[in-house]
This record gives C-alpha cells, sequence and structure tokens, in this order.
C-alpha cells in the first residue's frame, strides 16, 4: 500500500494488488500502509499537528481522510 505505482505484469492477480489502489488518486498527499494487526493506516505528511487515521479497511479509511480533509479545508 506504499508504494506508489500498482504491481504490474502477467505475475498480477486481485490478491497482489493492494485494496487502497481504487482510491490512491484521490488523495495522492496521503501514505496509506497495512498494519500488523490487519488495520489499514493513513498519514499525511508534514502537517503539524501529525495527521494519522486508522480503519478496519480502505473504504471506512477512504471515508476518514475524506472527513480530516474537509476540516483542513
Amino acid at each position: 500500500m506504499q508504494d506508489e505505482q500498482p504491481p504490474a505484469g502477467p505475475d498480477v492477480t486481485g490478491e497482489t494488488v493492494p485494496d487502497w489502489w481504487p482510491h490512491a488518486a484521490e488523495f495522492p498527499q496521503w501514505h496509506v500502509w497495512r498494519g500488523v494487526c490487519g488495520l489499514v493506516y493513513g498519514r499525511r505528511p508534514r502537517t503539524s499537528p501529525p495527521v494519522v487515521v486508522r480503519a478496519k479497511d480502505a473504504a471506512d479509511l477512504r471515508d476518514q481522510i475524506s472527513r480530516v480533509e474537509r476540516k483542513r479545508a
């Protein structure tokens, strides 16, 4: 999830593409990763105080990031 480009090539399956990729273009300034406990985290670099959100899946994380972005606007 933290790579900037999705995997490509003949070996790519639905399982190798992170579930965050459909939302990555909406929030290019966010870094997203999956934690060891299975939660998905998002961080917006260069913010003070640091902005970090977490969710159970990519769709929920997208909603939380949207809320943060609306508050910042």
